[in-house]
């Protein structure tokens, strides 16, 4: 049997999830959470398999990648599959950098969430989408690089450069250079446009 524990702020999702894995056969759901301050004592005490965590999850100063990111460090047998309801392009490369286990879009159908679970912890596999999510370039330019979107990403949190070199550990000239091909490939003129170009599209939520 394979012991669940699902975090998300919003009802419905947790009783989405709950319909999908209400086989008490084969699962047992230990929890289901809105409050991923909660996270770690659950783990502690209800020991789950897998949870079942929300990205967007905030309070206190914290998100689900940071919560994944403490509880992987803690509890690193604890299979971790983080669910998001939006394209924000930055989140699939850093719940990778965090090592989860999974990663799963909202609208996917219940038979993915199944399949995932299933993959995840009978074979080991770690499963993420096939989606190539990019923010639009203009004509003829590469796609943004994961560093150039890590940048962007701190753009749009109001970073300096001189901020996000020390962010990066890289030197503050390196991020001259990022910033500039930023502008070259979008088309935009400032840091401004940068920020209107990656907000409006919500490819990057600067809050997480």
């Amino acid at each position: 049997m394979i012991k669940l524990l699902f975090i998300d702020d919003q009802p419905i999702i947790l009783r989405f999830l709950e319909d999908i894995f209400s086989d008490k056969v084969k699962y047992e759901i230990v929890g289901s959470l809105t409050q991923g301050k909660l996270a770690e004592l659950w783990c502690e005490e209800k020991k789950p398999d897998a949870i079942f965590l929300d990205i967007q999850i905030k309070e206190d100063h914290i998100n689900g990648l940071k919560i994944a990111e403490i509880i992987k460090r803690k509890y690193p047998n604890i299979k971790i599959i983080m669910m998001t309801g939006y394209d924000e392009i930055s989140y699939l490369p850093r719940a990778k950098d965090i090592r989860v286990d999974g990663f799963l879009f909202k609208s996917y159908p219940e038979s993915k969430f199944i399949k995932a679970l299933d993959e995840i912890i009978y074979q080991g596999k770690k499963v993420f989408p096939d989606e190539d999510l990019q923010i639009p370039v203009t004509h003829g330019q590469t796609s943004l690089t994961w560093r150039e979107i890590e940048v962007l990403r701190l753009i749009c949190k109001d970073y300096t450069n001189k901020e996000i070199a020390s962010e990066l550990f890289v030197s503050e000239s390196t991020i001259k250079r990022h910033v500039e091909k930023l502008l070259s490939k979008t088309g935009k003129t400032s840091r401004a446009g940068l920020v209107s170009h990656a907000m409006s599209g919500g490819w990057i939520d600067p809050s997480i």
